[in-house]
């Protein structure tokens, strides 16, 4: 590629790449092959930087800036993705902090050790204390 063309139309834009080859080709989605509309400028660019374009015209005869902007898509797959990913990272930060914490007492020589041999016996002990507990029963 050698250049582009930021093209305006109404309140979106739009990319036309110069090829060698081709002479002026839209770029289009990898969906549905249509052509690539962008609400703002700057995420063209940053395409084009990407794509590895250096140089570039603009063309902006078409454009309205009191026009309304294009809807933005909507992704409900990715925001349950990222959403899932933020509790995976909450719960990440909590068990390092659970872990730095437990470090730092069991290097505090102030703190009362026990011995595993009694905190497993302690934990027996727990545990025989629930199955007594009487169940109940289930309606009929």
């Amino acid at each position: 590629m050698s250049s582009a063309v930021l093209r305006a139309e109404q309140g979106t834009f739009y990319v036309e790449l110069e090829t060698r080859e081709s002479g002026l080709v839209e770029l289009v989605t990898s969906i549905g092959r249509e052509r690539r509309v962008f609400r703002d400028p700057g995420q063209a660019l940053k395409v084009l930087r990407a794509l590895g374009v250096e140089t570039g015209r603009f063309a902006l005869q078409e454009w309205d800036p009191r026009a309304p902007k294009a809807k933005a898509w909507s992704r409900p797959d990715q925001s349950a993705q990222m959403k899932a990913r933020h509790v995976r990272a909450d719960e990440a930060a909590e068990f390092e902090k659970d872990v730095l914490e437990a470090l730092a007492e069991a290097d505090n020589p102030d703190v009362e050790k026990i011995a595993h041999d009694d905190a497993m016996a302690m934990l027996d002990a727990k545990l025989a204390s629930l199955d007594r507990k009487p169940k109940r029963k289930a309606r009929e």
